[in-house]
């Protein structure tokens, strides 16, 4: 009786346990299902902290899925990662491997994250959450192949997918493969028109590959999905877009347009502050493209002192500007500054910053400087380089660039010989190319040729497209201009500088323009204190006032001038002057001057002057002129009462800018019936210029014969004389286009007089010339020379000053 219920205890503890385990988990799911419905209802913390609970008690496995599911969503990926520390990848399920996959990844932990999603796929290859995240992790990590492949195994496994495109937006965005990444959004748009992130993404793209039109377009047909501020965003990228396009591609129109809508951005009073900013500095960089250079610097100072700092390409169109104001040692700073921050753009093919470095080097008169930079430039140049694809060798644009910059530099440094020389070099080899036939131009129009740049200048329009031509059009104006052919070119310089686009050209165009039509006021002044010898009395000065008015459209223009005399003699003072009124009329090649006066004092008689100037070529000049009562009469002649004509003629010879000279042959007929016949020569001639220094040559020679008649002024039978003066000039620069120069002057020669002995003569002298351009110039020196008078030899000191005063 007492060993049955013995016997049936195993069984019956059996069953106690198995209905204890059986209601421990019917209460472990209901705890957990309690849980998940908590975190649907919005308690997602407490949900998650009251699964970790239940977790660490049962290890439930259903309760550990869950809890990484929650954790997940939570964002709260590191913890999901540290749920489980002793569990193996074939531990979990596979939505835990999914779950723990997208948290290793959002936790940048992408090698668990790949083994994660890998074992993901290797247990269920149709599983589509691995192949997506593999191609997902891929690209984060930059394996762009492995994503691709990964990508194109979920498209077999899922088909085309909201998730998949954007997993192909995502790796084409990545790689900078623009038009992928439209495709793909543009796709995921097609797919659901109210995706407002992917409207905003397609937006950005579409504005970050410049099609504006197309992101005004999703704009406006997504009017509700974009704010007032999108809006004006976009009118700001629509404006940087056309500035830059403006100035990769020499459209000055455009980037007038694009400033245009800058300053709509700008007047907008709701603008954000941020916007505003960054509009402002692209405004600096479109005004100095426009060549607004006051404009742009005086932005670019008021947003320094705002914000700090430039951002480097507003700093770099700032350098432009100083230099186009002719403030180039400030924007000789700044260039340096930006090659320090990043010298690969001193070098950069399209735009390289050494190129402005360099033409603020020469503006400031820096060739030193600016030599060294062309030299230590070339030396990182490869006469070829490889193109976009990395497989074709082509023509190095830099390594070009550097040769014609050493041409230009060897011109402005004062050997033309050598830079025409090389440039010639050139073009034997590129005959064909428009832009060293501008260069050609260039050259010949400093070296005083205008004629044959005007040539030039005309054989590069030929060569180049007929929207490229201002340039060539410009030159041929300057040089026309310069030769004297004002009559209808004026009219087509007005047309240009009212029409034509912004450029450097059109820039020299009109300051040629203004200053060579500008009046101006120049006076000279001498006095020496010798006994005199040539046709003046002793002890004597003299000074000249000449005002000039403004030149017509026809190149002519009147003036007025004064021309006073004063000398002693025999203790009597003697005075004289002369006040003329005329008029240069410009019938180029012709120049014909007439002129009409009153003497005074000594002089009280009518005089009148012609003369006629011809330039056949840019070398030759002859001039022809008649005075009645000629100005150079001399005193002592004016007090014995006694006028005199003149007559004389010229053939004046140009070689270049470094050699000129002239012969010329003069009758002065004086009323005591003495004809006085003169003849002179002289040539001028640069020994060397290089920078600063320069060495100047110049022979003189003359001789004349008198009648034998009695005067009281120097009048030998014959005489003739010899001399040459060597100069030497060193130029400090002070400013743009200013300068002071300082010149040493020594001169030797013979004098030779009828009856008397021929005798050395000799001359010393020091000259301060101050060039503040383009408004005055003035001059200053002093001199001690030896000559000699009816054999006696004579010491004379000679003071003189002069200056010109244009009025601009």
């Amino acid at each position: 009786m007492h060993s049955r219920p013995s016997s049936l205890l195993p069984i019956c503890l059996i069953a106690c346990l198995t209905a204890s385990t059986a209601q421990g988990q019917t209460t472990t799911d209901a705890q957990r299902e309690a849980f998940v419905i908590q975190a649907r209802q919005g308690a997602l913390d407490s949900a998650i902290e009251g699964l970790q609970t239940l977790y660490h008690q049962t290890r439930d496995e259903r309760v550990r899925a869950d809890l990484l599911a929650l954790l997940v969503r939570a964002s709260r990926h590191q913890e999901a990662l540290t749920v489980c520390t002793w569990c193996q990848t074939d531990d979990y399920s596979n939505s835990e491997l999914a779950n723990l996959g997208g948290a290793a990844r959002s936790a940048s932990e992408y090698p668990k994250a790949l083994e994660l999603f890998r074992a993901l796929t290797f247990r269920d290859p149709s599983n589509t959450e691995g192949w997506l995240g593999q191609a997902l992790v891929h690209t984060d990590m930059g394996n762009y192949t492995l994503a691709d492949i990964a990508l194109q195994q979920y498209t077999q496994v899922a088909g085309s997918t909201t998730a998949g495109l954007e997993a192909r937006g995502y790796l084409a965005s990545r790689t900078a493969n623009a038009m992928q990444e439209l495709n793909a959004r543009q796709t995921l748009v097609e797919q659901d028109p109210t995706n407002t992130g992917e409207l905003h993404a397609l937006y950005r793209l579409a504005v970050g590959l410049g099609a504006s039109s197309a992101a005004r377009s999703i704009m406006q047909t997504n009017p509700e999905v974009f704010t007032a501020s999108d809006r004006l965003w976009l009118t700001y990228y629509e404006a940087v877009t056309d500035i830059r396009l403006g100035i990769h591609t020499d459209q000055p129109p455009r980037v007038q347009n694009g400033l245009a809508q800058l300053d709509s951005v700008l007047r907008t009073p709701e603008a954000p502050p941020e916007l505003i900013t960054i509009a402002e500095y692209d405004k600096v960089v479109a005004l100095a493209e426009l060549r607004r250079f006051s404009e742009a610097e005086a932005l670019a100072v008021r947003l320094e002192n705002q914000h700090g700092q430039l951002p480097s390409y507003v700093a770099r169109a700032r350098a432009y500007a100083l230099n186009g104001m002719g403030r180039p040692d400030e924007a000789i700073a700044l260039y340096q500054s930006l090659i320090r921050q990043s010298p690969e753009q001193a070098t950069n093919p399209d735009d390289p910053l050494n190129e402005g470095l360099f033409y603020s080097y020469t503006d400031a008169k820096r060739f030193r400087e600016a030599d060294q930079l062309l030299q230590e430039w070339i030396a990182k140049e490869p006469e070829q380089r490889l193109d976009f694809t990395r497989t074709l060798r082509i023509e190095n644009p830099n390594y070009q660039k550097v040769l014609l910059l050493n041409v230009l530099l060897s011109a402005w440094r004062g050997q033309t010989n050598e830079a025409s020389e090389q440039l010639a070099l050139y073009q034997s080899q590129a005959p064909g190319d428009p832009y060293l036939w501008m260069m050609k131009g260039d050259l010949e129009r400093v070296r005083g040729w205008p004629r044959q740049a005007e040539e030039s200048y005309l054989q590069a329009a030929q060569l180049l497209p007929p929207d490229q031509q201002d340039a060539a059009r410009h030159g041929v104006l300057i040089a026309e201009l310069q030769r004297g052919k004002w009559r209808g070119t004026t009219t087509e310089i007005a047309r240009e500088i009212a029409e034509a686009d912004p450029s450097a050209t059109r820039d020299d165009l009109a300051r040629e323009w203004r200053e060579q039509r500008a009046p101006q006021l120049s006076s000279s002044f001498a006095r020496s204190e010798g006994e005199g010898s040539g046709t003046q009395a002793s002890r004597e000065w003299r000074y000249e006032v000449l005002l000039e008015g403004p030149r017509n459209d026809s190149g002519s223009r009147p003036f007025a001038q004064r021309i006073g005399q004063y000398g002693e003699f025999e203790d009597e003072n003697l005075h004289a002057a002369y006040n003329i009124a005329g008029y240069e009329w410009n019938l180029h090649p012709a120049t014909v001057t007439l002129a009409a006066g009153h003497g005074a004092q000594l002089n009280q008689d009518f005089l009148a002057l012609a003369e006629l100037k011809y330039a056949p070529t840019d070398h030759l000049t002859t001039t022809l002129g008649v005075e009645i009562n000629t100005t150079d009469t001399p005193l002592r002649a004016l007090r014995d009462g006694i006028n005199a004509d003149r007559y004389r003629a010229e053939v004046a010879y140009r070689r270049d800018e470094r050699g000129a000279g002239a012969i010329g042959v003069m009758a002065t007929d004086f009323d005591d019936s003495n004809l006085r016949q003169s003849a002179y020569g002289y040539w001028n001639q640069t020994l060397y210029h290089l920078d600063r220094w320069q060495i100047n040559g110049e022979l003189q020679a003359s001789a004349s014969r008198n009648d034998d008649v009695e005067a009281s002024y120097f009048n030998p039978s014959r005489d003739a004389s010899l001399a040459g003066v060597l100069s030497v000039s060193y130029e400090i620069p002070l400013d743009y286009r200013q300068s002071f120069i300082q010149t040493i002057s020594l001169g030797s020669g013979r004098y030779w007089q009828e009856d008397f002995d021929s005798e050395n003569t000799w001359s010393l002298g020091y000259q301060h010339s101050w060039e503040l351009a383009p408004d005055v110039s003035f001059e200053y020196g002093i001199a001690r020379e030896r000559a000699v008078y009816d054999g006696v030899p004579e010491y004379d000191n000679v003071i003189s000053a002069g200056f010109v005063w244009r009025f601009l």
